[in-house]
């Protein structure tokens, strides 16, 4: 039914998160803690261990990190019984397993089609299975949650203007970005840091389209709530890609694109501690 525009579900509690979200994102969490025990662990073992032979490891250990993110954030929504600050980390999930199925489709001649040892063809159907049934039924779970957001009441700590406008410019400079790396892929990798293919083009760019969309919706939200496991997530996700592109410097180019490439995620993580240091503050402040 319609309540003050918003559309209210009778399984959905005022602002709480249904039990078919939480016990999905479990298992997405689960199969993610997976995926980084190859992916940012076992970098150089793709061929044997994953859907498709990923070179150099730097890309594997870039795909890692965002998965040990998605672990992070789906482990706490499990944990959760609010729902609205989860809201965006479902739609940017909706955005990146929908890309992800794309560039599967496009560049199926690349993977393994379970042609290889045992741990790469189940990666490889668990990679296919689980991108073909994740968008539809992760747009599902939004769809039937949405309406138990209360919306902005305008009480709690708020998001300081010029930090949501920020978020706005960073959020429509991500989505440019991605949409280049989808469309001119190989133009992308004669200027990316390390070497790309197609292939690995288009998965960053899924992920970098998915950090665009994040910006955008929460620029919209004054909510510190809503914006904070999202920013803890970026965090997480920032910290674990600095370690490990430390340890694959080699894999690097070097030039200006490697320079850039430390810079963003060094300003990225004086930022986000920066911000969640101030807003969490004020959470305290009596």
């Amino acid at each position: 039914m319609e309540t003050e525009g918003r559309v209210e579900h009778p399984s959905a509690a005022a602002d709480g998160i249904l039990a078919a979200t939480r016990w999905t994102f479990l298992c997405f969490a689960l199969i993610l803690v997976s995926a980084v025990a190859i992916l940012w662990f076992q970098p150089a073992h793709t061929a044997d261990r994953w859907a498709w032979t990923i070179s150099p490891e730097i890309t594997p250990v870039f795909m890692g990190s965002v998965y040990a993110a998605g672990a992070f954030v789906f482990v706490r929504l499990f944990a959760s019984r609010v729902w609205h600050p989860y809201a965006p980390v479902l739609i940017g999930a909706i955005v990146l397993t929908t890309l992800l199925l794309l560039a599967t489709l496009i560049h199926f001649d690349r993977f393994n089609h379970g042609d290889g040892p045992l741990p790469a063809d189940v990666a490889f159907y668990g990679w296919v299975g689980i991108y073909a049934l994740a968008p539809p039924w992760i747009t599902w779970l939004w769809w039937r949650n949405r309406g138990a957001d209360p919306g902005d009441s305008g009480m709690g700590v708020r998001v300081p203007a010029r930090v949501r406008a920020s978020a706005a410019v960073i959020g429509a400079l991500a989505a440019v970005a991605a949409a280049v790396m989808w469309l001119w892929p190989a133009g992308v990798a004669d200027v990316w840091p390390w070497l790309l293919t197609p292939l690995t083009a288009r998965v960053l760019a899924s992920y970098v389209a998915t950090i665009a969309v994040l910006g955008l919706v929460l620029s919209r939200d004054g909510r510190w709530s809503s914006w904070r496991p999202t920013v803890q997530t970026l965090l997480v996700f920032d910290v674990i890609l600095l370690i490990g592109s430390l340890r694959r410097t080699g894999d690097f180019e070097g030039g200006v694109a490697t320079g850039a490439y430390f810079a963003s995620l060094a300003a990225a993580l004086v930022f986000l501690v920066a911000l969640i240091s101030v807003l969490e503050g004020r959470r305290f402040r009596p």
